[in-house]
């Protein structure tokens, strides 16, 4: 399991390739919420998402033989764009796997990295067994999304710079897709500050982690549409449960009228533009499903979305 020594070696290996991204408070959403909100903006991250975290750690423990290999990798957007960012500034050769409904500009963003991109089926899980048969193929390193230490402790960064940041923070707020994420931030906040409430917030049909979290098992569900395409997922991984059962709080779903609501209000407000999925953490904090402290931060994963949707958003939640 990740502990706090893996992520604090994280740090360490990662320090000269991503940001420390910035802890903001937002008087006016502090005032909405009746108690003080902090964003942890992950938005801001090099291409544009905490997953650049991850995939530097990751990458960086390959040896030369496997980084003279190449890697392969799956995703619908985001996991993608880190990999073939951290594969290029370190001189390694990537393929990608993508879903053909996988946004376009991700797709393109990974173009420009100089990875291979292949579009195959209509989710993530229909390209993961194409990203394996490649590996076999060419013999690459293959570099998962979730399940797998070195990601989860690059990720699990963010959570340290919160816990050195705003030491008196009494909850964080974290989307929660496959759950590297949260098993990350978890595990370094429950070690520094072990008082601090760790909630995780899933979109309502996309709720694997949660609905496996309230039957201590994993547990498979049917996955559903939700505007929060970055959180997909049908079941968590072994690995990471395994950290969400021991550290995450509690888990809520928030449906995607809150996740608009939510995602609309942080852009108009705070002017930082982010992805639906990035919004999951305020609408969780604001529905009142969850423990709600004096200080509560809500990490921003990332901020590459579809302009199309973002403005059909925009059109339906217009402040006046």
């Amino acid at each position: 399991m990740v502990n706090l020594e893996d992520i604090k070696c994280a740090a360490k290996r990662i320090a000269n390739y991503v940001h420390r991204t910035p802890i903001l408070h937002s008087d006016s959403i502090s005032k909405m919420a009746g108690t003080d909100i902090y964003f942890k903006c992950e938005n801001l991250q090099k291409t544009g998402s905490f997953k650049a975290r991850g995939a530097f750690n990751r990458l960086l423990m390959l040896t030369d033989e496997e980084k003279a290999r190449g890697v392969v990798c799956y995703s619908s957007g985001n996991h993608a764009q880190a990999v073939s960012y951290a594969a290029s500034v370190l001189g390694i050769k990537a393929w990608v796997f993508m879903p053909e409904t996988a946004v376009a500009a991700k797709a393109a963003a990974c173009r420009g990295y100089g990875a291979k991109v292949i579009l195959y089926g209509k989710t993530g899980a229909d390209a993961y067994p194409k990203a394996i048969e490649c590996m076999k193929e060419k013999n690459l390193v293959y570099i998962d999304p979730v399940e797998d230490y070195g990601i989860m402790s690059g990720q699990g960064t963010a959570g340290l710079e919160i816990t050195e940041d705003l030491p008196d923070a009494d909850a964080v707020y974290v989307p929660v897709g496959g759950g590297g994420l949260i098993t990350g931030v978890s595990a370094a906040v429950k070690s520094v500050l072990p008082g601090v409430k760790v909630i995780g917030v899933e979109p309502e049909n996309m709720n694997c982690v949660g609905a496996s979290f309230a039957a201590e098992k994993i547990t498979k569900i049917e996955r559903k549409y939700s505007i929060a395409d970055g959180l997909a997922g049908d079941s968590p991984g072994e690995k990471a449960f395994e950290g969400v059962i021991k550290n995450v709080d509690e888990m809520i779903t928030v449906s995607d009228d809150e996740i608009e609501k939510a995602l609309t209000l942080i852009i108009y407000r705070t002017k930082m533009f982010i992805e639906p999925s990035a919004a999951v953490a305020l609408a969780g904090l604001m529905s009142g499903r969850a423990f709600k402290g004096r200080k509560n931060v809500c990490l921003l994963s990332g901020g590459n979305a579809d302009l199309k949707i973002m403005a059909d958003i925009f059109a339906k939640n217009a402040v006046n």
